[in-house]
């Protein structure tokens, strides 16, 4: 068998073991990835609620209940789910909603289905492209199977389809040299998350240092064209911006969210420390990573340094209450773990070797944090 397919295999088998064992305690029902919660800051929408469904009477729930709730009404026509910040990520929902068939109780199936597709299609392009610097398709199963890959995937969040479309849009950008359908693929990114400007923003950079060509890096900006008018779009249904709450996760001022989080650790019990711990050892990761990275530029520019150190930058500027949530920790840093990997087969540097097989003991800790340490929180099938 081709060692593309059994690798892209291997990582999906993976995959569906640990988001399956994730949802037993459920009787394995995919609506409980939703963590749809009777009680949620962000707003319930009860009339979303159906029949047969995981809903969580007492903490537990989780982002992928508002995704769900967008892809109820992903174009906002009866408005009942009013967050601009959620219902900007519109592909996601459509796609869901497009892959239930136009039956929305089959929604939580349709969007996990979605990722693992997604996973399936980003791994495929990820190995056209390391395969171009002489890497084994196996350093694949290092995004495929990251952290935050596993994560997003167990949540049903966007993170997967987003993290597939940017490495399928640098793949015709960098392999196949096509800028503009890397542009239109960027402009399907950022319609599933904004956060596409880490790698956007560095990939213009990069465009301009090599071509000179400020008609190029406008072809490429294009891409943010649909993003904005989908922003206008969401403020005159919903009467806000969604990007005003998409920089509350930066505090200006570096190092004060890792900072404010140190102030905060207690060491109470074992699966407390372990999890304040695990904050830790990424932040030291981030940094052993900037190091390493700063030192392979010293020697050559390539974009896919550029990357990966600018996600170690926004490391620096993360809020603490990012820091002490190891699950969205990781997946805001999503593009880190394949980018390194990228930044790695450039010139086979032995550092970022070493800190790209790292993720393998990340991806372990997720494993044991799923299997060990997650708690079951209470529930009821509506």
């Amino acid at each position: 068998m081709n060692n593309k397919i059994v690798v892209i295999i291997t990582a999906l088998v993976v995959l569906n073991i640990l988001a399956l064992y994730s949802i037993r305690p459920y009787g394995y029902n995919f609506s409980s990835m939703l963590r749809i919660a009777e009680n949620e800051k962000e707003g319930v929408v009860p009339e979303y609620f159906q029949k047969g469904f995981v809903v969580f009477t007492d903490g537990g729930g989780y982002d992928g209940q508002y995704y769900y709730y967008a892809s109820m009404d992903p174009l906002i026509r009866n408005g009942l789910y009013k967050n601009p910040f959620r219902q900007q990520r519109v592909l996601y929902p459509l796609v869901s909603r497009a892959l239930s068939f136009g039956d929305v109780s089959l929604l939580p199936l349709a969007m996990y289905a979605t990722n693992i597709v997604a996973v399936v299609f980003g791994m495929y392009f990820f190995i056209l492209i390391i395969g171009q610097f002489g890497l084994s398709p196996a350093w694949s199963l290092l995004y495929g199977l990251s952290p935050a890959t596993i994560m997003t995937v167990q949540y049903s969040l966007p993170s997967p389809l987003s993290m597939a479309l940017i490495i399928a849009a640098v793949y015709f950008y960098m392999v196949r040299e096509n800028i503009w359908t890397a542009t239109a693929i960027f402009a399907l990114a950022f319609l599933t998350r904004e956060d596409t400007v880490m790698v956007l923003a560095p990939l213009v950079l990069w465009d301009f240092q090599m071509k000179r060509s400020f008609k190029r890096g406008a072809v490429l900006i294009a891409s943010l064209v649909p993003f904005l008018i989908w922003q206008y779009y969401v403020a005159s249904r919903l009467g806000s911006l969604a990007t005003v709450a998409s920089s509350s996760v930066i505090n200006p001022v570096p190092f004060a969210g890792i900072v404010g989080f140190l102030k905060t650790l207690t060491f109470g019990g074992v699966k407390q420390t372990l999890r304040e711990l695990s904050a830790v050892v990424v932040f030291v990761y981030f940094m052993a990573v900037a190091i390493a990275v700063l030192l392979a530029l010293k020697k050559k520019r390539h974009l896919f340094y550029y990357v990966t150190l600018a996600y170690c930058v926004l490391s620096v500027f993360t809020v603490p209450s990012q820091w002490d949530n190891f699950n969205g920790l990781l997946r805001m840093f999503y593009g880190l773990f394949p980018f390194l990997v990228l930044s790695y087969a450039i010139e086979k540097n032995i550092a970022l070797k070493y800190c790209a097989v790292f993720i393998a003991g990340l991806t372990f800790l997720t494993a044991i944090r799923i299997v060990f340490i997650s708690p079951v929180f209470p529930f009821k099938v509506w």
